[in-house]
């Protein structure tokens, strides 16, 4: 491991547990596991985790995402996306890579940026205050 790698604490991973309904907007710098349902938009320095029995609807800026369960929306990533096996994705994204398992199901449009690109991205996000991919 190098000097400058973070290595995420588990009390700085935000999660919202299956059962659980969230409507509004959340920034944070940690990483963050949805299990449950979310509407409107997620903001994150770290890793977006969707997980199988979650449903997000709406947009997300984070480093990475990875999506198991569903979402309907848009995708503004720094680095990579997956798609797994049971994930759905209905939507846009910009990201630096993407992969995704057979058996994902993905219905939309992928933009490849890079991270010039994610950061001008940002820029345009704050004085337009929408995400547009």
């Amino acid at each position: 491991m190098s000097k400058n790698e973070v290595v995420t604490q588990v009390n700085e991973v935000n999660r919202i547990s299956s059962g659980t309904e969230f409507h509004g907007t959340m920034n944070s710098n940690a990483d963050i596991r949805l299990d449950g349902l979310f509407e409107g938009k997620i903001t994150t320095t770290g890793k977006l985790v969707i997980g199988e029995s979650a449903h997000l609807h709406g947009e997300a800026i984070a480093r990475t995402c990875d999506i198991y369960g569903e979402m309907e929306g848009n995708l503004l990533l720094k680095e990579h996306f997956g798609l797994r096996k049971s994930g759905i994705f209905k939507g846009k994204i910009a990201c630096n890579k993407i992969f995704i398992e057979e058996g994902g199901a993905f219905n939309g449009s992928c933009k490849i940026i890079s991270a010039e690109e994610f950061e001008d991205s940002l820029k345009t996000l704050e004085s337009d205050k929408k995400l547009n991919v």
